[in-house]
């Protein structure tokens, strides 16, 4: 993956042979001047990143960098993407756009399955689901009528989706409010009434009857459009006229994504310095690699994991999960190559994360694990405090993260590192921990980077650094009880009822049921 070795023998072969061709020169009585190749540290310039978080990267190149005596050939990093690099989810932008253009490639018949998937007995006698009423069963009924009619009216469809003419005429009838609004409404109905581990693959299945290509190229076209347009927010809601069996229901999101300059200049300058990059996704493999090549992100890129769904025997998504053959993807010169080794064995959410990296990332560097992480949220969490390895990590500040999220977490952390224990990186990394720094960022307009901690949420006028006095209480009983990052961590990641015995703050905290603990993988 490095390519200064191989560059410097090939020049030494090259030298030979030219000294071997012809006659033999006589001997010179001089000293041959050697020739050396500078070794040099490329830093982030921009002005708009937080100055501890640019500092921190800057150090983090001086110090782990190919012009350091600590570098090695196995160094690599690790990078969320959903509000990590981008600002905004990819994945959640693109479930709208594919219900505006209305990119589908499965039959009426074959909606029901693929909506129930995972959802078991489908609760039929369960009406407390939220978004409406009704249960599982309503809401796939409801959804499948619209679609039907749909279908029937203005289909089939494809997954190359509508034109701007036929879009505007499908969307002027009642019955696409209906369905796009409740297909979306299921899919946080999903993540709230199950777990994240039946949420993010479900909304996937909606690429069932898709190519790998015909995915990619989806979300290419979500990504560019939706890159640039400003920052909005637009609510769907399903018609009264309508009769059904869920009833009225509404949806609201915001319509927008960006990937800052910043995250270009960061990828650069870590391959610049020798330092791969990855990014682990809970998104769909196709709108991540469309992402990146979207955001001129390509050529700083070594690969890709990300979520991964089942092909038949036609290379058409199925609606089930890849555990078996769900590789890698690197980025090359020509575009991308699917790994043939070492699939990730889990979905790249939560601790699967730290699976995924372990079992596809790892052995490409002898085992090494990732000298930084770059989160947003409790699905970062674990891969971004269980490595040993680690000695950076910088979370995006979502200012929406609460004590019961390890993103609010590790934001307060990085705040108590910095103003309690005053850590630099060196100082971190020589007391055995990894530093933490935190990243604002602005959501209005085309949306971009601060030179703060603290973020300006969309429509606000004013930055924020928490998302409420929880964060608070929880950073000053870190600041009285003195504690250390490991301490922190291991503590405040447990789900903790407010009225539990070992509760030591009286509020609920916590979001992991069980944890394996701060700095648990040593390489």
């Amino acid at each position: 993956m490095k390519k200064i070795l191989a560059t410097l023998i090939a020049l030494a072969m090259v030298l030979s042979l030219a000294a071997c061709d012809g006659q033999k020169e006589p001997e010179s009585t001089e000293k041959p001047i050697e020739e050396e190749t500078e070794v040099v540290t490329t830093y982030v310039e921009r002005t708009d990143w937080d100055e501890t978080v640019k500092t921190a990267i800057n150090d983090f190149m001086d110090m782990y960098g190919h012009a350091s005596e600590n570098y090695s050939e196995d160094s690599y990093v690790v990078f969320d993407f959903d509000n990590t690099c981008s600002i905004f989810d990819i994945e959640e932008q693109l479930a709208v756009y594919q219900l505006q253009v209305m990119a589908f490639a499965f039959t009426p018949d074959e909606i029901g399955e693929i909506l129930f998937t995972e959802l078991g007995d489908h609760d039929e006698d369960r009406t407390d689901l939220g978004y409406g009423n009704g249960s599982y069963a309503d809401w796939v009924d409801d959804i499948t009528a619209a679609y039907t009619y749909l279908y029937e009216t203005y289909g089939p469809f494809t997954p190359t989706g509508l034109s701007e003419e036929e879009q505007a005429t499908i969307q002027a009838d009642p019955q696409w409010a209906e369905f796009a609004t409740k297909m979306r409404a299921m899919y946080d109905l999903v993540y709230d009434a199950e777990s994240a581990s039946v949420a993010y693959p479900w909304v996937l299945y909606w690429f069932t009857g898709m190519t790998q290509q015909e995915v990619y190229n989806l979300a290419y076209a979500s990504h560019s459009y939706y890159g640039s347009v400003e920052t909005s927010t637009v609510t769907w809601t399903s018609p009264a006229e309508i009769a059904s069996k869920v009833g009225v229901v509404e949806y609201t999101w915001n319509s927008g994504i960006a990937v800052s300059k910043n995250i270009v200049e960061l990828w650069a300058a870590l391959q610049a310095n020798g330092i791969d990059v990855w990014v682990c996704s809970a998104s769909a493999m196709e709108p991540v690699r469309a992402a990146i090549d979207v955001f001129g992100l390509h050529d700083y890129c070594t690969g890709v994991l990300a979520m991964t769904r089942t092909l038949d025997d036609n290379g058409k998504y199925t609606n089930s999960y890849d555990y078996k053959t769900g590789y890698a993807w690197f980025a090359t010169e020509g575009g991308w190559e699917e790994a043939t080794e070492n699939p990730t064995g889990a979905q790249t959410q939560g601790v699967g994360k730290v699976t995924a990296i372990s079992n596809a990332i790892a052995p490409f560097y002898n085992g090494a694990g990732p000298l930084a992480g770059f989160m947003d949220s409790t699905g970062d969490f674990n891969f971004c405090t269980e490595f040993a390895s680690l000695k950076l990590v910088t979370c995006f500040n979502r200012a929406s993260r609460k004590v019961t999220d390890g993103g609010g977490v590790i934001a307060e952390v990085a705040v108590y590192q910095r103003d309690t224990l005053g850590y630099t990186l060196a100082t971190a990394n020589a007391n055995g921990d990894t530093l933490y720094v935190l990243q604002g960022r602005e959501e209005n307009g085309l949306r971009g980077f601060r030179s703060s901690d603290a973020t300006m949420i969309y429509g606000a006028t004013e930055e924020k650094l928490f998302k409420n006095e929880d964060n608070t209480t929880q950073l000053q009983y870190m600041i009285d009880n003195a504690m250390s990052t490991e301490e922190i961590i291991n503590t405040f990641a447990i789900k903790t009822a407010a009225d539990a015995a070992d509760n030591v703050l009286g509020i609920k905290y916590g979001f992991l049921s069980e944890y394996a603990g701060y700095h648990n993988i040593v390489d």
